[in-house]
């Protein structure tokens, strides 16, 4: 084993295959499968257009939050059992973060490197190893460029080298490889940012008429009326004045000149306009699967924006699981390398947000009235932990809810307990319950509880009545106060 290990050792952190790397476009080659991507092939663009639409202010404000809602959670590292060799595999995987990736990039950079795979398709990210405290472990992460990999027809990786320009395959435990919805025609992913080049081209054309049209007619014009019989000399001195006017806004004529500043009167949304909110809108669908959200144009309702944004927070935690699942993969490489294939990697999770489901508490309070539920199934489906006994709780629910079995339990149990006094009262009331039971009237009611307590002194009533009453009233004033 020890032989194996010195072995990985040896193979891991030689560096030659990353320093052969084949940096530029090539030829489509004989075992490898082209980008089928038919928006970029129909439209005779590659990889690069990525950049200059990502250069588009609407395109980047809807990135921003993208990569916001990816690098604003919470993960946690957890290991992959119970053993100690799974914990000490755990160790070592969060020691990686404690250290910078590459001399360029901090680990939210890597992340978010990764997490572009939704905006570009795929992203390719080379792992180069190092031995540190007799470990393998990751000295440098970062990505490498579209030209320096391909993949073949059976959407297996192929790294592109000066030695095999047509690709190689990769050597295991060097390649993280992340990629948005791929199938085996298209293992290269699908691209959003591809899905928006037609939008943005669109968008761009609509804009330079746009301003034109703003140039043309989004300021008066002066038009100047010469006399009849005024010659070329007289007139185009009249059009050099006017023209000075738009920059001036002054200007000298001879006297007898007619001068007047026409305006173009536009009502509604202008036809370019309207193409650029279109292209604006049909983007952001793209990038987020709605556009409420983000501008709500002629009247749209805050309700309905609120229902889109919740397609844009289902689309970031498919994304996140996206990111979980490649760093997962290097915790593999890390775990088999150091501590053989037997043992389970860490797991790599982003803790969501807890948000009380107000669904499924209905849910339980209906279902309760109707069959008994297990306390288990209620923690289980609320993701919380069932508190053991001499355990700190809070609980600010309704103090007036239905007690369990055991509660009604202790209950029973404490009469026993009861005094002479507290006896007597009991009987009192069962009494008076069977008064009211026996009677159909309120009439009746109220003749059969003066017949029962018949021998009653009703001035000694009267008496201790009064007394409460003003203690009550004494006490409020002092409350009061």
């Amino acid at each position: 084993m020890a032989d194996k290990v010195i072995d990985k050792k040896n193979a891991l952190t030689d560096s030659e295959v990353i320093d052969n790397l084949l940096d530029r476009q090539l030829l489509d080659l004989l075992n490898e499968l082209p980008d089928p991507d038919v928006i970029l092939r129909k439209a005779g663009v590659d990889y690069a257009v990525y950049n200059e639409i990502l250069a588009d202010a609407h395109v980047i404000g809807e990135v921003r939050p993208l990569r916001a809602g990816l690098l604003g959670f919470k993960y946690e590292i957890k290991a992959g059992d119970d053993s100690a060799q799974a914990d000490k595999a755990r160790e070592l995987c969060e020691s990686i973060f404690t250290r910078q990736p590459n001399a360029a990039m901090r680990w939210p950079d890597v992340t978010w490197s990764i997490g572009k795979a939704p905006l570009v398709g795929r992203r390719v990210h080379h792992v180069k190893w190092q031995v540190l405290n007799g470990k393998l472990v990751p000295e440098k992460i970062f990505d490498i460029s579209t030209e320096s990999y391909a993949f073949n027809a059976d959407g297996e990786l192929l790294i592109r080298t000066i030695h095999l320009p047509e690709g190689e395959p990769p050597e295991p435990y060097r390649w993280l490889v992340t990629r948005h919805m791929p199938d085996r025609q298209n293992p290269y992913g699908i691209a959003l940012l591809s899905c928006c080049f037609w939008p943005w081209m669109f968008k761009n054309g609509g804009m330079k008429f746009f301003v034109k049209f703003c140039e043309k007619y989004g300021v008066p014009w002066p038009i100047g009326r010469y006399p009849q019989g005024t010659d070329d000399k007289g007139i185009q001195e009249l059009v050099e004045r006017l023209q000075n006017m738009i920059e001036d806004a002054v200007a000298a004529v001879p006297e007898g000149v007619d001068l007047q500043l026409l305006e173009s009167k536009a009502g509604g949304e202008l036809p370019q306009e309207r193409l650029v909110n279109l292209c604006n809108r049909e983007m952001s669908k793209a990038l987020t699967s709605q556009s409420l959200s983000t501008e709500i144009i002629d009247g749209g309702s805050r309700a309905a924006a609120e229902t889109h944004a919740q397609r844009t927070v289902e689309n970031l935690k498919a994304d996140r699981a996206l990111v979980a699942d490649t760093y997962n993969e290097l915790f593999k490489m890390i775990t088999e390398v150091n501590f053989g294939p037997n043992v389970e990697s860490p797991k790599f999770k982003y803790v969501d947000k807890k948000e009380l489901n107000t669904s499924d508490v209905n849910y339980f309070k209906q279902a309760s009235s109707l069959v008994p539920i297990r306390r288990e199934d209620i923690y289980k489906r609320l993701e919380l932990s069932e508190p053991t006994d001499g355990e700190d709780v809070v609980f600010t629910g309704n103090q007036n809810r239905e007690k369990t079995p055991g509660e009604q339990s202790e209950f029973s149990k404490a009469e026993d307990e009861w005094t002479e006094q507290d006896i007597a009262i009991e009987q009192i009331i069962n009494q008076v319950k069977q008064a009211i039971d026996a009677g159909e009237t309120l009439d009746e009611v109220l003749t059969n509880i003066v017949n029962s307590y018949a021998d009653i002194d009703t001035e000694a009533l009267r008496n201790v009545v009064t007394q409460e009453l003003e203690g009550d009233f004494g006490r409020g004033m002092v409350s009061e106060s």
